[in-house]
């Protein structure tokens, strides 16, 4: 018995000896896969960064990652522009609708988020002509119309006593906030800026990103001394931002699709010594490397980032649901379409009952208002519409590739974008 004893004793021993050798051996395998994966990520990362480190964007902007997240106002939040920038991206503020007081607080929020360059997006001030009453009223009784016609539900605001005025420039005080607040990058849409507003620029070193919609303007801002030019394919959400056509002529006009953009664009500017961005579509690394392969040195990203997690706050939870459903159901895709509804201007958002009222409208009569103007009667429908779900109602700005959002971190989708995008070019 006493030997049987001590040898269980001795057997026991043995095997938590065994066991415990066993979990040392696990626990340094594991560290040391850790480490191994850690280090790859180091050289993927320098990998990464040295294939763009000689881009025409990257060296003009500072930044490791040729892609720039789109300002979209008013969905932009700052955590959303740090986020892209942290990543080796750059991120911009959408200033757009901002008082000069909230634009320089939007700033020093991303300020204290980042240490990384950013940029702030304005919209160049188009001029105001008087509005007549009954143009007014006409957009007031169509507007009636399709609010009792499509059943929007538990609408107690009364149309007619919504408030029309024309609207007050704050171009000029927003400029001042940029240049006091000597920011990185200013990109614009609408137009261009002025020859003091850009000597100006210039001389604080502020880089300027005009906006285009065809070749002819492109030309134009690269005239005018812009350091790098958005080449906004029509593919793009949000509003168009053409200048050398009326608001009316730009749908029938400036719809150019980006390839075919970038490739009129390369025949009168040579893209290897001046910066093409490239925005319409892209929603990852293969629109990235192909927008590289067709001359572009960087491209604008947008739509990918409304259903981040840095947009919760301003992406409206019915607008987010309805993008992140189209990923893996077609009867959830709803189709894209330009339109004046909204604002007055023409913009890419996904078809509502107000899209397809409005278009039906326009074909019959002129009932749409200006810029600035025609937005004074819809906002306080389409808000009301955001706060109790109802879609058809909505404001819903998409590009067309909308169906490939996921719900990620910003962080991700740069990370993402890039490795995709040095995988495919890597290949050549």
């Amino acid at each position: 018995m006493g030997r049987k004893n001590e040898t269980g004793n001795t057997t026991s021993a043995v095997d938590r000896f065994r066991k415990e050798l066993g979990r040392q051996e696990k626990k340094i395998t594991t560290e040391h896969r850790r480490e191994i994966k850690r280090l790859k990520s180091e050289q993927e990362t320098v990998s990464y960064w040295k294939m763009f480190s000689k881009n025409l964007i990257t060296r003009l902007l500072s930044i490791e990652y040729p892609l720039i997240q789109a300002p979209m106002s008013p969905l932009t939040t700052p955590e959303l522009v740090a986020s892209v920038s942290n990543a080796g991206g750059m991120g911009t503020i959408a200033g757009a609708r901002m008082s000069s007081e909230e634009l320089k607080d939007e700033i020093h929020h991303v300020r204290s988020l980042t240490n990384k360059l950013f940029g702030v997006n304005l919209f160049i001030p188009s001029i105001q002509s008087d509005i007549l009453p009954h143009e007014i009223d006409s957009v007031r009784k169509e507007l009636k119309k399709l609010i009792v016609n499509k059943r929007l539900k538990n609408f107690s605001i009364d149309i007619d006593s919504i408030p029309v005025k024309l609207t007050k420039d704050i171009f000029s005080e927003q400029i001042e906030i940029v240049l006091s607040e000597k920011v990185s990058v200013l990109s614009f849409t609408f137009g261009c800026l002025s020859d003091d507003i850009i000597n100006k620029c210039k001389q604080l070193g502020i880089k300027l990103i005009g906006t285009a919609t065809t070749t002819k303007e492109a030309v134009f801002l690269q005239h005018r001394g812009c350091d790098a030019i958005c080449l906004q394919g029509s593919e793009a959400g949000g509003h168009r931002g053409s200048f050398l056509t009326n608001d009316i002529e730009t749908i029938e006009q400036s719809t150019i699709g980006l390839q075919s953009l970038l490739s009129q664009t390369t025949q009168f500017i040579d893209p290897t010594v001046y910066p093409l961005i490239a925005a319409g579509g892209i929603m990852d690394g293969i629109g990235l490397a192909n927008a590289i392969r067709s001359g572009a040195s960087g491209v604008q990203m947008g739509t990918r980032f409304l259903t981040c997690d840095e947009s919760i706050k301003l992406v409206p939870e019915a607008h987010r649901k309805l993008l992140l459903e189209a990923k893996n159901d077609i009867n959830n895709l709803r189709p894209t379409v330009l339109t004046r509804a909204y604002t007055g201007k023409p913009a890419r958002g996904i078809q509502t009952a107000i899209t397809d009222h409005f278009r039906a409208s326009e074909n019959k009569e002129k009932v749409l208002l200006p810029w600035q103007i025609q937005s004074q009667l819809l906002l306080p429908v389409c808000k009301f519409a955001a706060e109790t779900k109802q879609i058809d109602f909505m404001q819903l700005w998409a590009g067309q590739n909308y169906a490939r959002c996921e719900n990620q971190s910003a962080t991700t989708i740069v990370n993402q974008t890039i490795e995709q995008a040095c995988k495919i070019l890597a290949m050549n």
